[in-house]
């Protein structure tokens, strides 16, 4: 089964970051990077068009431009054929009113953005084990 990841990330740094460590993980998953909150929309409707397998799952970065995160999944929860994809939200800044919003518009997952390399590592590593070595995905 070929698995892929939507991520909705418009900073070059944290992009690279990601896929390096995805990259010395070797996972066998493909990592889709979009820069807008259009973007995952055109990709999605193209996936649906093309009878193209959806993404597994979707990380958005909470500040995504030009919907923000919520507005995003308020849009993703209420599509019929989308819905079902887990849609996690990163973000470098958590305020208890942003992780509630997050979770009321359908986040499976609200994840703090590591300040350092290290954590960076063991975060993303952490993230893959769960998602795709203990969850259930499409």
């Amino acid at each position: 089964m070929s698995r892929t990841i939507l991520m909705l990330e418009h900073d070059d740094d944290d992009r690279y970051i990601t896929q390096e460590v995805f990259d010395e993980h070797q996972y066998n998953i493909k990592l889709n990077f979009v820069s807008t909150s259009s973007e995952v929309f055109s990709h999605l409707a193209n996936c649906e068009k093309n009878n193209v397998r959806f993404p597994s799952l979707i990380l958005l970065n909470y500040n995504a431009m030009p919907s923000n995160a919520i507005e995003i999944l308020n849009e993703l929860k209420a599509s019929g054929p989308y819905n079902h994809i887990p849609v996690v939200v990163l973000s470098g800044t958590v305020k208890n009113d942003i992780i509630k919003d997050c979770y009321d518009a359908g986040a499976s997952s609200f994840i703090q953005k590591p300040s350092k390399l290290a954590e960076t590592n063991q975060k993303i590593t952490n993230f893959f084990k769960y998602w795709f070595e203990t969850v259930e995905l499409l």
